[in-house]
């Protein structure tokens, strides 16, 4: 390339629209995997969007784990839910969230980073290594009503979640 052609080239990366520079973009986590282009996408818009919600992919980055999330049904009342089939995989413990295929946009981000909230929450435990000890830890930490559970930290992340990303639409 000559002389003139990089200037160019540079000329033209600095004439870009400031807007391009606005959002960090963030790379998929290998960690995290969405089973649609619907999740994958709420995913890696919620990342780039969220501060929390990219610690939280962060987090699970450096864990054992690999959660997979999925369209499906919870319950009659619960639109995502952390599955307590915890499984093994050679070195990884591998995690699955549903969440209800009505759920899409803000809605599905938030509902998917409290999910990922739980499941910081069996990876950090060791000991967390199937269903019967999945159970057992929610049992000893968590409200529990029936078959749902529910942690303070949970619906914490969820809150922060919703706030950035309300934040993060105003400034669009």
């Amino acid at each position: 390339m000559g002389r003139s052609a990089g200037w160019i080239a540079i000329a033209l990366v600095l004439a870009l629209p400031s807007w391009t520079h606005a959002r960090p973009q963030v790379d998929a986590s290998p960690r995290v995997r969405g089973s649609s282009p619907e999740i994958t996408q709420a995913i890696e818009q919620a990342q780039n969007e969220s501060p929390t919600f990219r610690d939280l992919i962060a987090t699970i980055d450096r864990s054992d784990g690999i959660v997979y999330v999925h369209h499906g049904q919870c319950g009659r009342t619960v639109l995502a839910c952390l599955l307590l089939a915890v499984t093994r995989a050679g070195l990884y413990r591998m995690l699955h969230i549903r969440v209800d295929p009505r759920r899409y946009g803000h809605a599905l981000m938030v509902d998917i980073g409290h999910e990922l909230s739980h499941a910081i929450e069996l990876l950090t435990e060791p000991k967390v290594v199937d269903t019967n000890t999945a159970h057992n830890f929610y049992q000893r930490s968590a409200a529990v009503e029936r078959y749902n559970f529910e942690t303070q930290a949970a619906i914490d992340i969820e809150l922060k979640i919703d706030k950035e990303l309300r934040e993060w639409a105003k400034r669009r």
